[in-house]
């Protein structure tokens, strides 16, 4: 394996906060770039103080929320609301690569900071900027979290039970989402630089990124007029894909082909399942569907889920005990992905876990290097870099512009 990363070499201007774009930005400092984190002085990110099971981490700074997106990083602490903190901002675009945001649009151009500014001082910037609705529209400037994109959405009209629904999906999936896709734009974007010699805008919606997280739902709703319901832990149309009890807990599988539910009657030892002419095509199984849950379910209470799970992977067939999040994190078949890193002794919250990236690339190994940084840890170290004395440093501290 080669020790130099995807995007070494990268400089990355972080001026973002909360969860999707410094998650955007975190996984660009995993893939080898060097991300200068940007924060208020004296505040930083709001996601230090957020959420964490451990009260203590989100009052040194250092929460469950700002932990898990911000390793590899190096932070400054700078005011892009006074003139010497964007004239100090101009300095660090001049030979940047990528600019993340995630202000209100406008924000950064009343600054003197928008892509039309950056660009006439470094035409090579890929300036990327994730907002709730996108940069154009008439919701341009309108504020929003991630359930409020659930609920703007619809995606929370189709979660949950007849009874539950609408319901927000418990994990904020849309900032992740959104996170993911502004890291693939401008990996994009820098692909395209490399051919074409030229930055450019890369305007990133949370909203857009929900209806593409939904896309077969949506597709359905716009092409054929669908109506979606929210079905709780089943789906619709496919009977074997459901969740059942069992003598002791319960299993989720989704036999969605026809040699899944072939298996699925040799696993649970129905044969006659097979030869019973209400299941022996998919459409029929989908209009006989709850007569055929009935007839499973009957069956999974016999054995334990965990008995079923090794069972009926064996035979091919998706399924798995649904588990608590603490117990999915413990399965010793996580070891081989070496999907989690583990520092030793951060500052401001002792052992530490974080999540890597959802990826592996043979030619090099991607991992935590250095921990989440503390509020404007390096923020001497990246100034003098670019040619700032320690006196004028004390001075710019002193008037509270770093």
């Amino acid at each position: 394996m080669s020790d130099a990363l995807p995007f070494s070499g990268i400089t990355v201007l972080d001026v973002s906060r909360i969860l999707a774009s410094p998650f955007a930005s975190g996984q660009l400092a995993l893939l080898g770039a060097n991300v200068i984190k940007i924060e208020d002085p004296g505040v930083g990110d709001a996601a230090r103080y957020g959420h964490s099971y451990n009260k203590d981490l989100a009052k040194s700074g250092m929460s469950s929320n700002f932990l898990s997106q911000n390793s590899n990083k190096r932070a400054m602490t700078l005011n892009l609301r006074t003139e010497e903190g964007q004239e100090i901002f101009r300095k660090l675009a001049q030979s940047a690569d990528v600019i993340v945001q995630n202000l209100r649009t406008g924000t950064m151009a009343r600054y003197g900071l928008g892509y039309e500014d950056i660009s006439r001082i470094n035409p090579r910037i890929v300036y990327c900027s994730l907002t709730a609705y996108g940069a154009t529209g008439p919701k341009k400037r309108h504020p929003a979290y991630d359930p409020v994109v659930q609920a703007a959405s619809g995606m929370m009209s189709i979660n949950g039970t007849a009874e539950t629904s609408p319901l927000k999906v418990g994990p904020p999936v849309v900032d992740y989402g959104t996170g993911l896709a502004a890291a693939f734009a401008i990996a994009s974007a820098l692909f395209q630089r490399e051919r074409t010699g030229v930055g450019q805008h890369v305007d990133v919606s949370m909203l857009d990124t929900a209806f593409v997280l939904m896309g077969s739902v949506v597709t359905d709703v716009m092409t054929a007029g669908a109506k979606p319901r929210a079905h709780g832990n089943s789906y619709a149309s496919i009977p074997t894909n459901a969740a059942f009890e069992t003598q002791e807990g319960q299993l989720y599988i989704a036999a969605m082909q026809e040699h899944h539910a072939t298996n699925l009657w040799r696993g649970l030892g129905r044969d006659d399942l097979a030869a019973d002419p209400r299941f022996t095509t998919h459409e029929l199984r989908s209009e006989n569907g709850l007569a055929l849950r009935q007839e499973i379910a009957k069956t999974f209470l016999t054995k334990k889920a965990s008995e079923w799970e090794d069972i009926l992977n064996e035979l091919g067939v998706p399924a798995m005990r649904v588990r608590t999040i603490p117990e999915a994190v413990s399965e010793s078949y996580l070891d081989s992905r070496k999907l989690f890193h583990t520092f030793e002794d951060v500052p401001g919250a002792g052992r530490v876990t974080v999540p890597l990236v959802p990826f592996k690339l043979s030619s090099c190994e991607l991992t935590a290097k250095t921990p989440p940084p503390s509020l404007g840890e390096h923020t001497d170290e990246i100034l003098k870099a670019i040619g700032y004395p320690v006196a004028r440093l004390d001075e710019l501290r002193a008037r509270r512009v770093i």
